[in-house]
């Protein structure tokens, strides 16, 4: 008894200390990249929140700074709560939504939206990525019940690689093919300077919505990852969590590289580092692994401004150049934190 009390007030207190943590880092980073590149930038920060006014430029920078910090944040959030949510799924730490090609089902989907609809509106790209990424996790799903179930933890993620590589390529054969590359580089490099708030108006409601709901059944989680015989023995309708894990982990990637574009290993990083920080209970981690994953493309963006100024180098690099690395870890541990 003492162990456990031992055990819960550590827990406890390294999930404070964690949220602290990510709040200073979230207003840090926030407030850099609200001010990158602006003379006087506490003025104008101050001159914004007090009085606003439309006809200034340093002000209208200001508000584009701020869409383009929300959305960075939102797609961070939702990509490693998809990562999050497929880990759980698939029992298996190298579950991700780009690793395993539903981001690729997503922006194939948009290609083809592009071709046959030149004029698509961002409320109809997000549609057609919703259904590439509903496709695509219905190919993985039935690979890994009907094909990979009891195989190697490392089998499946390598073929999810292979699925990812064989959308990826038809989605460059059709860019190529229909010469629309210059309308697809748009988004597809994950450049956040093009963001607005009305992509922000996208995000927040079904980001937020989503966020509620699994924090709200959270619990479940927990029950869920015990397993299938475990689960089923207990009453649990675990097929109806299945269907609603996937909903999640399809919206919140569709709607993201709907309006971000593709950005890679977010969902395979920020589940570990959580993990890792504040421990491997589903319940726990649901509510930081969110948080994290904003404040991590937050930071990121900045970065991708920085290094490189006045020229921005894709956000896709900076975090490549930690999810590699983590990747590569992975592998050589054999996916088996489980």
């Amino acid at each position: 008894m003492q162990i456990l009390l031992v055990l819960f007030v550590a827990m406890f207190i390294r999930a404070r200390l964690w949220t602290v943590t990510a709040l200073i880092l979230l207003i840090i980073f926030g407030f850099l990249s609200l001010t990158f590149g602006m003379k006087n930038s506490l003025v104008v920060f101050l001159e914004v929140i007090v009085n606003y006014d439309k006809t200034n430029p340093e002000h209208i920078i200001f508000i584009s700074h701020l869409a383009r910090v929300l959305v960075a944040v939102s797609v961070g959030a939702s990509l490693a709560l998809a990562g999050f949510i497929m880990q759980l799924q698939y029992k298996n730490d190298l579950a991700d939504p780009t690793l395993m090609g539903v981001s690729d089902g997503s922006a194939l989907a948009i290609v083809i939206g592009m071709i046959f609809m030149p004029n698509l509106t961002m409320l109809g790209r997000i549609i057609f990525s919703v259904i590439g990424s509903f496709l695509a996790y219905i190919i993985i799903s039935y690979i890994y019940k009907i094909v990979f179930l009891g195989q190697s933890r490392l089998t499946f993620p390598l073929i999810g690689i292979v699925i990812s590589m064989l959308l990826s390529s038809m989605t460059t054969f059709l860019v190529s093919y229909y010469n629309i590359a210059q309308s697809v580089n748009s988004w597809y490099n994950s450049r956040l300077y093009r963001v607005s708030f009305s992509d922000v108006v996208y995000f927040w409601p079904i980001l937020l919505l989503l966020i509620f709901l699994i924090v709200l059944l959270r619990k479940q989680m927990d029950i869920y990852s015990y397993g299938h015989s475990i689960t089923t023995s207990i009453g649990m309708e675990r097929i109806h969590w299945e269907n609603f894990y996937s909903v999640c982990v399809v919206i919140l990637t569709g709607v993201s590289v709907a309006i971000v574009g593709r950005i890679a290993f977010v969902g395979l990083v920020i589940p570990h580092i959580v993990k890792l920080s504040i421990g491997k209970k589903y319940a726990a981690s649901v509510f930081f692994v969110p948080l994290t994953g904003g404040i991590f493309v937050l930071m990121s963006d900045y970065l991708s401004r920085y290094i490189n100024y006045p020229f921005e180098t894709p956000i896709g690099v900076v975090i490549a150049l930690v999810g590699v690395p983590i990747f590569l870890y992975l592998i050589r541990r054999g996916a088996t934190v489980h």
